[in-house]
């Protein structure tokens, strides 16, 4: 029962992800390459995000756990790989766009680089680790 209620508030916060996109796209205006990329990253971690419940809910229609101990291990460092990215996100975006590009990033747009790159790394990191096995 627990692992059908971890699916179902997954598949929830899927769906309103999407539709926040959705409303980011609807009022994004002029669309410039920063504004795609504020796109692209969300949807690979949707796609990715869905792929993974939709993998979990085969295991649940077989009778398995949704996670077992392998998962949960790969999960760990997978987090731990996201921790790490956030943490030099943080530090190496700034730093990036103030030297190579020559633009001072305001808060909510590196507070929004460490979120799309943790993300990212974590969902990357936990897609290879957990085909390598």
């Amino acid at each position: 029962m627990n692992n059908k209620i971890e699916i179902i508030t997954s598949i929830g916060i899927i769906i309103a992800v999407i539709l926040t996109t959705l409303f980011f796209i609807n009022n994004m205006g002029t669309i410039t390459i920063d504004k795609i990329l504020l796109i692209l990253i969300p949807i690979l971690l949707i796609s990715a995000a869905a792929f993974l419940i939709w993998d979990r809910l085969k295991n649940v229609r077989k009778g398995l756990p949704a996670a077992d101990e392998r998962l949960k291990v790969i999960g760990y460092k997978a987090s731990y790989y996201g921790f790490i990215a956030a943490i030099w996100s943080a530090v190496g975006a700034p730093l990036f766009y103030g030297i190579v590009l020559d633009y001072e990033l305001t808060g909510h747009e590196s507070s929004a680089v460490v979120v799309l790159i943790s993300g990212l790394t974590f969902i990357l990191s936990y897609l290879i680790l957990a085909r390598r096995g």
